[in-house]
């Protein structure tokens, strides 16, 4: 599933591709991942202008000059890719005015598409917590919140209650840079040790933006090509690889049902 650095780096490149055009009427080739009638949800986009484009936790919103928003969840395989070819996974083909195109691709049609006048109409975004670049985001935010949970840290840091938009990939990479084993419960962590993780938790998605993501399988960019992060991953989905630190081999575990890999040697 694309995770907040994929989501952030698409964002940014619709931004420079599409923002101010005007969407032509939307060809809807698979009505299944609208949550809202197919003529209703294209009425909303028809003759609209692209004002720009932002991202909330794992989401991306397109802010329409009419004041409604089209937000896009690309959950696990959706891409959005400008002035690309269509496919069999081509599920809405957003035509503009100029003729230019932007292509929603969904290979498992887990995606989800609405337009909505208000942002608090999409419950999920309601109980995220803050951005992790938001001012509201700190090292005694991150502390206060260990507090009051006996989790797993890598627990917490998928919870996006806790914070929006980090998820697996990131988790584990992050816990590795910071030297903290994921098994580790997370009221146990002090306030200096909860800031070595948060200033881990910024350097690595800014790193993984600057690289465009991680492509590990469907992720592509909003120009169709896949991120370069993957390269340079010390722990995940290296299971019995060497450590880059210590050369002792990769561990896995399951961790509320998602695989975590860590090195049993260095994270502590």
């Amino acid at each position: 599933m694309p995770e907040l650095p994929e989501v952030e780096t698409i964002v940014r490149d619709l931004n420079k591709s599409i923002q101010g055009k005007i969407f032509a009427k939307p060809i809807v080739h698979d009505a299944f991942l609208l949550r809202q009638k197919t003529a209703d949800f294209t009425r909303r986009i028809k003759d609209q202008a692209v004002e720009k484009i932002t991202r909330r936790g794992k989401a991306v919103i397109v802010h329409l000059s009419g004041g409604e928003f089209l937000v896009i969840q690309l959950m696990m395989t959706g891409q959005l890719v400008v002035n690309g070819q269509e496919d069999k996974h081509t599920r809405i083909d957003f035509v503009f005015a100029d003729g230019s195109r932007l292509l929603y691709n969904d290979q498992r049609r887990f995606g989800q598409l609405r337009v909505v006048a208000k942002l608090d109409e999409i419950k999920h975004f309601n109980i995220l917590g803050p951005e992790p670049f938001s001012k509201e985001f700190t090292p005694t935010f991150m502390h206060q919140a260990f507090r009051k949970t006996s989790r797993p840290i890598k627990t917490v840091l998928l919870d996006h209650t806790f914070v929006a938009g980090i998820g697996n990939i990131y988790a584990c990479e992050i816990l590795f840079r910071s030297l903290v084993s994921p098994k580790r419960k997370a009221q146990r962590f002090n306030l200096a040790e909860a800031g070595i993780i948060h200033s881990q938790i910024i350097e690595v998605l800014k790193e993984a933006i600057l690289h465009r993501g991680s492509s590990l399988r469907n992720y592509r960019d909003g120009a169709g090509k896949k991120g370069r992060f993957n390269e340079r991953l010390a722990v995940y989905a290296r299971q019995g690889l060497p450590c880059p630190r210590c050369q002792q081999p990769i561990l896995r575990m399951t961790q509320a049902g998602r695989s975590t890999f860590y090195c049993g040697q260095c994270q502590k």
